[in-house]
């Protein structure tokens, strides 16, 4: 509907009004994220809506050329290739991406395997194009028989190859039980960063804060070693969820690698460690003890949240790390790092994806909708743990194997069966070719219909001056 409105304006009136609008619908969105500033928010939203109106102002150039359906190609190659260009430099990675809206039709999702989420983004505005083109040729029977086959031809193709990949392609029947675990409401560390680094309360805040984190620690450590004893083979713990001083790290690795060996089992610590020294005291961590008790895995969160916790963080850039295990190989992110496709290619060849995380209610679902596309794509079972928040785990198909709410789960604790055989999928070995090609189509379709006009314009004028 928006396409069509905008075309029944002026070039300029037309991208106005696409402006506004789809800035006014980027600024509701950011409901979801209450500690953005509503100045903040605008700009934001401001950007977004001039950057994503391009396609419809470079649209209205072609307004002579639509009676070809060579014409259709135009809008949505513009818009993969400006969400794509726009999101390689938003801080916020792929939030807000079209293709998240299909969420719920995994056969569809199946594409991304292949050519990632820009595909997604191009069926839906092709399918604006195409409906536009017909309804401009619904005096032409023929012409709305053509561009409803080819619409349909290339959505059917796309949803035979999803429905096979989720009935011949599904993972294997061997699986890991895993135990990954959120910590109890009721347990809240006490951390007087300020206090800390008040000569005269430095030691009373620090005791308080070591008794707490200790209580919440040893909290977690029972939960992990009780599910250990349940029959689970790999245990974590949710984003942030154990807290440390600095001084005392090593002291809790300790306990973690003991733990891990007495109970032959991955036992990984998603760990807040808080160095009150440093204006940004916050150093955010995912380490994975293996069943000798080493650290098989020590990660750094790679991309903290602008705005709330960036101004904060101190974290190492380590990359994504993964390791060889009997279940397969083994592979960690943090959070918000799963909103980073380009990111997350690093943990191509993984089988398991264990995603420590930390929400709020108002992206419960949301966020862990998102992170399933990761799986999908880049071929890897993934398990979201999620404090305050929708934890689930996921195969590399997408498809729903556990799910907990932070909200309604009293014991906060998710089991998981997860495959432990992953897939190395097309999208890995090529990237994001599907961009290049709509470059490629959108610069040899805007050439071929420049090129007609003229021809079409010289043959006019030649006929008139023969008449």
């Amino acid at each position: 509907m928006l396409l069509l409105a905008v075309r029944q304006l002026k070039k300029w009136q037309g991208f106005l009004f696409a402006f506004l609008a789809l800035g006014a619908s980027n600024f509701i969105g950011f409901d979801v994220v209450p500690f953005i500033p509503v100045p903040m928010a605008i700009i934001l939203s401001g950007v977004y809506g001039l950057i994503a109106a391009l396609p419809y102002l470079v649209d209205s150039f072609f307004s002579k050329n639509r009676d070809s359906f060579l014409s259709t190609l135009i809008f949505p190659t513009l818009v993969v290739l400006v969400e794509y260009t726009y999101q390689q430099f938003y801080p916020y990675g792929s939030w807000g991406h079209i293709a998240y809206t299909q969420e719920s039709q995994t056969a569809l999702l199946q594409s991304i395997s292949v050519f990632g989420m820009g595909y997604i983004t191009f069926l839906i505005s092709w399918f604006a194009a195409v409906v536009n083109w017909v309804y401009a040729q619904r005096k032409s029977q023929d012409n709305i028989k053509f561009g409803a086959l080819a619409y349909s031809l290339v959505l059917g193709l796309t949803l035979i190859y999803g429905g096979y990949r989720m009935t011949f392609q599904q993972a294997n029947s061997e699986t890991v039980r895993i135990a990954s675990i959120s910590a109890l409401d009721s347990f809240k560390p006490m951390m007087d960063i300020p206090g800390m680094n008040d000569p005269e309360k430095a030691e009373e805040a620090k005791a308080l804060a070591r008794t707490s984190t200790a209580t919440l620690n040893q909290h977690l450590f029972d939960r992990s070693i009780a599910e250990a004893q349940a029959g689970a083979k790999i245990v974590f713990w949710a984003e942030g969820n154990g807290v440390t001083l600095k001084e005392d790290e090593t002291k809790l690795y300790n306990q973690a690698s003991a733990v891990a060996a007495e109970q032959n089992i991955y036992l990984g610590l998603g760990v807040a460690v808080i160095d009150p020294t440093n204006p940004k005291f916050l150093e955010n961590k995912f380490v994975v003890f293996d069943p000798a008790g080493n650290k098989a895995i020590d990660y750094w969160k790679g991309i903290s949240v602008p705005g709330a916790e960036a101004p904060i963080s101190n974290n190492t850039f380590t990359g994504i790390q993964k390791i060889d295990t009997e279940y397969g190989t083994l592979s960690a992110a943090i959070c918000f790092d799963m909103d980073f496709p380009h990111y997350l290619k690093g943990a191509a060849g993984a089988d398991i994806l264990l995603a420590p995380s930390n929400d709020w209610k108002e992206i419960d679902p949301l966020h862990t909708d998102m992170a399933k596309f990761r799986a999908i794509e880049q071929g890897f079972n993934l398990i979201r743990q999620t404090s305050y928040g929708l934890s689930s785990g996921t195969d590399y198909t997408g498809k729903g194997i556990s799910e907990m709410d932070h909200f309604t789960d009293s014991q906060k604790t998710m089991i998981t069966h997860l495959p432990t055989k992953g897939v190395d999928t097309i999208y890995t070995l090529i990237g994001d070719s599907f961009i290049v090609f709509c470059l490629l189509v959108f610069v040899l379709s805007s050439v071929a219909l420049k090129r007609g006009s003229a021809i079409r314009s010289r043959r006019k004028a030649l006929a008139l001056e023969l008449s």
